[in-house]
């Protein structure tokens, strides 16, 4: 694997809400937004085996996402995000694909994961 890093942020490029919630210390490699839909319904969505791992894949794939996107990420770079090995974070996505959760295309070195099966599950399990 590539030595990847994390740029670190500067206390003033986090909004004071997000760090009373952490601390600057966890929070120096940035955060992604976990919504609260998904929270609820977190242990009936990623309970079977390796749901841990599973979460982190898509974590690392939301971490990524933002508008006008130019290069999709590496399948090693989002691994890296997760903590996860290469190997392991291709089988847990693939888990993903196979649950419909996830779409995958493009390559190793360009890849769009998209997660519109998942949002759609968020809604009908929180839907009330």
């Amino acid at each position: 694997m590539a030595n990847l890093t994390r740029k670190r942020l500067t206390r003033e490029k986090l909004p004071e809400s997000v760090i009373e919630k952490w601390n600057f210390q966890v929070l120096d490699e940035g955060f992604v937004p976990f919504p609260k839909r998904l929270l609820r319904c977190l242990g009936s969505v990623f309970n079977e085996d390796g749901g841990i791992e599973r979460l982190a894949v898509v974590l690392a794939v939301a971490d990524y996402r933002r508008p006008n996107l130019i290069h999709p990420p590496s399948v090693e770079y989002l691994a890296f995000i997760a903590g996860l090995p290469v190997e392991r974070f291709r089988l847990r996505l693939a888990e993903l694909h196979q649950q419909k959760l996830v779409t995958i295309a493009g390559s190793d070195d360009e890849l769009e994961v998209g997660i519109d099966g998942l949002l759609k599950l968020i809604q009908e399990r929180t839907n009330d």
